[in-house]
């Protein structure tokens, strides 16, 4: 993983576990670039809009669970959200999300690095309900 200037990339590494994204997120849709781009603070998570769908889906199919997201092998990743960060494209989830405790945590991809986001309710809630009507 490198820190190139303002945007992070991956280098197909992974997987990474993010640290809880609690701002209520701000979303825009960038047409042009087949986008959906989201803004906690100063880190900005760019949705590819194919994955719009599958992503609001996992945010709809959660599960309840026993467990935080952490699992061995994972990398943790925490930004400082006051400096402005821009992440790779996301381009896919895996799957359903789970909430443990007032925590939504789900595993997407970012080309071919696997991640584990994690978010608030609140904030998961507004993600999904965004990802619903660009999906739709």
């Amino acid at each position: 993983m490198s820190d190139q200037g303002r945007r992070i990339e991956f280098g197909g590494d992974g997987p990474y576990l993010f640290q809880v994204l609690s701002d209520l997120p701000e979303a825009m849709l960038l047409e042009d670039h087949e986008v959906c781009l989201f803004r906690f603070n100063q880190l900005f998570l760019p949705v590819s809009l194919s994955a719009c769908g599958p992503l609001a889906d996992a945010l709809t199919e959660m599960s309840q669970a026993d467990a935080g997201p952490e699992r061995e092998g994972m990398t943790p990743l925490e930004f400082d959200l006051s400096e402005t960060l821009e992440l790779p494209l996301l381009t896919g989830a895996a799957g359903t999300s789970f909430q443990f405790g007032d925590m939504i945590y789900l595993d997407v991809f970012f080309g071919e690095t696997e991640a584990r986001l994690c978010f608030s309710v609140p904030a998961a809630a507004i993600i999904g309900q965004i990802l619903s009507q660009v999906a739709e």
